[in-house]
């Protein structure tokens, strides 16, 4: 009997153990942004993925505007190629929500990013962090305002000139940088 309730508490605390790790999150403040260029930002890096050594098969986007969420289904699939090893087919399969909302401590727009899936936690960061770098590159820069020195948008303002130096007082030819070619013979 007693052993009946140990392995109940056992199971109880495995279940407990995975469904805690099962979701893994991220989240970015975006400062400089409005949350509309965040938000078409995470909507069009949601659809048009960029990976450099993983081939995007499926991707499946549902893009609710209403909550600002957005829900990918991905799988992507590579063959890994190593000296000495033969070749390794591997495949990622990525349940992902991607949610817009506020930092209230910093008054910033905050994107979370969520794997809802049992995953390695690390990879999950590393998906978060190409997925925010892929927004950022939409993004480009944060535009902050000109200095007002600057006359236009594409005029940069040009330094102040070199004081002029003082003279010697003795008038000394320029030294020719190129040397004279030896007489020939």
């Amino acid at each position: 009997m007693r052993s009946r309730s140990f392995l109940a508490a056992l199971s109880l605390t495995t279940v407990v153990a995975v469904s805690s790790i099962g979701c893994t999150s991220r989240s970015q403040v975006f400062e400089g942004y409005s949350e509309d260029q965040l938000w078409t930002a995470m909507v069009a890096t949601a659809r048009a993925p960029q990976y450099d050594d993983w081939k995007v098969m499926n991707n499946e986007v549902h893009v609710d505007e209403a909550s600002r969420r957005i829900e990918i289904y991905r799988v992507l699939k590579r063959t890994l190629v190593s000296p000495h090893a033969d070749p390794q087919r591997e495949s990622e399969e990525w349940k992902l929500q991607v949610v817009l909302g506020r930092d209230e401590e910093l008054g910033q727009p905050l994107v979370d990013f969520t794997a809802r899936q049992v995953d390695i936690p690390a990879h999950v960061w590393d998906e978060a962090d190409r997925y925010f770098l892929q927004m950022r590159t939409l993004l480009g820069p944060v535009k902050t305002a000109q200095p007002a020195e600057a006359n236009s948008e594409s005029e940069t303002p040009m330094p102040p000139p070199l004081p002029a130096e003082e003279s010697s007082g003795m008038d000394e030819p320029p030294i020719d940088p190129l040397p004279k070619s030896a007489p020939q013979k």
